[in-house]
């Protein structure tokens, strides 16, 4: 053993030099394909970790480099009053005081979530009043106001002064509200056409544009009528032949298709033909953006079917629009905005089945970002996606992904494994000669106090609890420690295993949701509660209250 570690350093060396080295992958690669004179360029999306929970009609942010979904309704079109964020390599589910199904959000100044409206019951049915704040900087909710009329499907933006403007409805009236930073919302005037997800667009003398394809019933909108905040309503021109582009499941956002000086690009199509191309609003100038060609509408897998607004990426000068041709191939068109004609370029995968794309983000390294989201090209709201895709359209990287790693992460991870080799045989060889961790005693008593709280802390600020296939040793690593004393400080402090202490916080989370929401499904509870299912749910519930579930929600 000793003639091992001592010419470890050799060993290391020699190979190191045999490692063959592996350069940066371009996840771009370039193809000589084109279509319609649009270049093509296949990619390959990566595939992130799993939502915790399918879901969809949910918001999708990247606040302080995490990734956060809000929301939303789950399997079978149930509500889900849930949060995720990502971080450490894995997604964490923390708890909402709303579900928040296909309502609305925006990312405020302060660097809230401000969320409003959702649909009232399961399948999508009604619309609510609710308002609450989420706060990502510690992953809580509160719910604070009521919004002025029922809503869902609506959209926000926030103006220079800090006011929040909100319109948009389904199958209930449409007006324009504010939001002041109180808890009561207020209306500000009627709109000439009332209509679910519109564009707000902020211009300039503090005014708003309001407009959108879809009225509140969802019938294709005729009018060419424009609504503002200030003012009285306008035709435009260029709506007489074409039509704002659907965005499916999700309102677009000001902020990601404004490209600067009071100017946004917004995907239109013909009203005849339904060829797609690209509007520039410019103050209250409607016009359309010239190409070098037409926007694709096929590939060779069948049409394309364009689903998402435009995200612009100011500083790259390109903005991405998204859809899914009729072989689950993802297409990015990419535009270059900053030049006329715009040059284009289609971007596609391999196929993705069951992806869900109606929730797009731009991540800070210029890449996209897919969470969630109503499965496949049919929108199937009963089986939303939990899938997480990254689109490397740069050479930058998002989130510590392997996938896209440099060779210096594949040397780090085979230097950290012959340490991980190394140590593990140096214990083995000493294990007589060092003695064990030492379990708590009166000696060490501050000491252990303090590692009881590191404890605690995993457990009440970051809720380790509610990842289902959470053990001992992750625990024990995320403290930097061993099993053994994780285990025996939780046994002196708690006087028990550490499978039952994590129960007793999983039952714990159970009776917060069961009391917030009397109606939710066992299941869910269970599933949103770190239980693998509704058995170990019923017996940790039980051994811990001595009642069930049920026995304790009804007293």
């Amino acid at each position: 053993m000793e003639i091992i570690v001592n010419r470890l350093p050799l060993l290391l060396f020699f190979l190191l030099l045999g490692l063959p080295i592996k350069a940066q992958t371009d996840k771009r690669h370039l193809s000589s394909e084109s279509l319609a004179g649009c270049p093509m360029v296949k990619i390959e999306a990566e595939r992130l970790p799993d939502l915790n929970i399918p879901r969809s009609g949910h918001s999708l942010f990247i606040v302080n480099g995490q990734p956060t979904v809000i929301g939303g309704h789950t399997s079978g079109f149930v509500l889900t009053p849930t949060a995720e964020y990502y971080a450490y390599g894995q997604w964490h589910v923390v708890p909402t005081v709303y579900p928040h199904d296909a309502g609305g959000s925006i990312l405020l100044k302060s660097g809230k979530i401000l969320l409003f409206g959702s649909h009232e019951k399961n399948l999508g049915i009604g619309q609510t009043f609710e308002v609450e704040m989420y706060d990502p900087a510690d992953h809580t909710s509160e719910g604070f106001g009521c919004l002025d009329r029922k809503r869902v499907m609506p959209s926000a933006v926030e103006t220079d002064s800090g006011k929040v403007i909100i319109a948009g409805n389904w199958y209930n009236d449409d007006a324009i509200e504010m939001y002041e930073g109180k808890s009561q919302f207020s209306e500000v005037k009627p709109v000439a056409i009332g209509r679910a997800r519109p564009y707000m667009l902020p211009v300039s003398n503090g005014d708003v544009l309001i407009f959108g394809d879809c009225n509140t019933h969802g019938e294709v909108i005729t009018s060419t009528f424009v609504d503002r905040l200030c003012g009285d309503a306008f035709c435009v021109p260029l709506f007489e032949q074409w039509k704002p582009f659907p965005t499916d499941a999700v309102s677009p956002r000001a902020e990601d298709c404004f490209i600067g000086d009071m100017t946004y690009l917004v995907p239109v199509a013909d009203r005849k033909t339904g060829q797609a191309a690209i509007a520039q609003v410019r103050d209250t100038v409607f016009s359309l953006l010239p190409t070098e060609v037409p926007v694709p509408m096929e590939t060779n897998w069948g049409t394309i079917h364009y689903c998402t607004a435009i995200v612009a990426d100011q500083q790259a000068k390109r903005a991405y629009m998204a859809g899914l041709d009729m072989g689950m191939h993802l297409c990015i068109l990419s535009i270059e905005y900053d030049k006329s004609p715009c040059p284009l370029t289609l971007y596609y995968t391999d196929p993705l089945p069951h992806l869900g794309l109606t929730h797009l983000r731009l991540t800070p390294a210029g890449n996209l970002l897919i969470a969630g989201g109503a499965n496949g090209i049919d929108n199937d709201n009963f089986s939303p996606s939990n899938q997480v895709w990254l689109v490397p359209l740069t050479s930058n990287q998002d989130f510590h992904n392997a996938a896209t790693a440099s060779w210096l992460w594949w040397l780090a991870a085979l230097v950290l494994t012959l340490a991980v080799v190394v140590a593990s045989l140096l214990w083995r060889h000493h294990r007589n000669k060092q003695p064990e961790a030492e379990e708590p005693s009166s000696a060490n008593e501050k000491v252990d106090e303090q590692f009881w709280q590191r404890i605690c802390q995993l457990m009440d600020e970051q809720q380790f609890f509610l990842n289902k296939n959470l053990k001992l040793a992750d625990v024990a690593a995320a403290l930097d420690t061993n099993s053994r004393y994780v285990s025996a400080t939780i046994k002196q402090y708690r006087d028990c295993t550490f499978s039952d202490f994590i129960a007793a916080y999983r039952v714990g989370y159970a009776q917060q949701l069961l009391s917030a929401q009397p109606d939710k499904k066992m299941s869910a509870v269970a599933i949103e509660s770190g239980f693998s299912g509704e058995s170990s749910f019923f017996r940790a519930f039980k051994s811990v209250t001595g009642l069930t579930p049920t026995e304790w929600r009804n007293r």
